[in-house]
């Protein structure tokens, strides 16, 4: 019996492009507004056998005692969180999404470091707080 590796995703020659869902574009604005532009990417890719992939490039567990930047990626459709990996910098989560995905490096992307993300619990917390003040605004103009 010869037992074969799966087909990296690298080499499957998926064509990425970027593409947000409403929650996704939250996210995309939130951390915009909190951490910088540049500091928020989603992918969606499609295989040449039709299968769909979505990968995500930001930072994540902002509430955790420290935060980081995550690279990870799902098959869709799918109904759990991207799986990946934790990085002290963007450069090192874009540099990984490329070469484990071959997801392409955004031009906008910034060269964030985990400094940047000291204090980010607070400030999203205040970020959202502001951002559901600015919503009840305007719904009442």
């Amino acid at each position: 019996m010869y037992l074969t590796a799966k087909e990296k995703l690298v080499e499957k020659h998926i064509s990425w492009s970027e593409k947000y869902t409403d929650k996704t574009a939250f996210l995309k604005r939130q951390f915009k507004d909190v951490v910088g532009p540049g500091s928020y990417f989603r992918f969606e890719g499609k295989s040449p056998e039709g299968d769909e992939y979505y990968c995500i490039i930001g930072p994540a567990k902002v509430h955790a005692p420290r935060a980081k930047f995550f690279a990870g990626v799902r098959k869709l459709p799918a109904t759990y969180s991207a799986g990946g990996k934790y990085f002290d910098s963007m450069d090192s989560a874009a540099t990984y999404a490329r070469e484990t995905w071959g997801v392409p490096t955004p031009h906008d992307l910034k060269p964030y470091t985990s400094a940047q993300l000291y204090g980010i619990s607070q400030k999203v917390l205040k970020w959202k707080e502001e951002d559901s003040e600015d919503k009840e605004n305007e719904k009442s103009v």
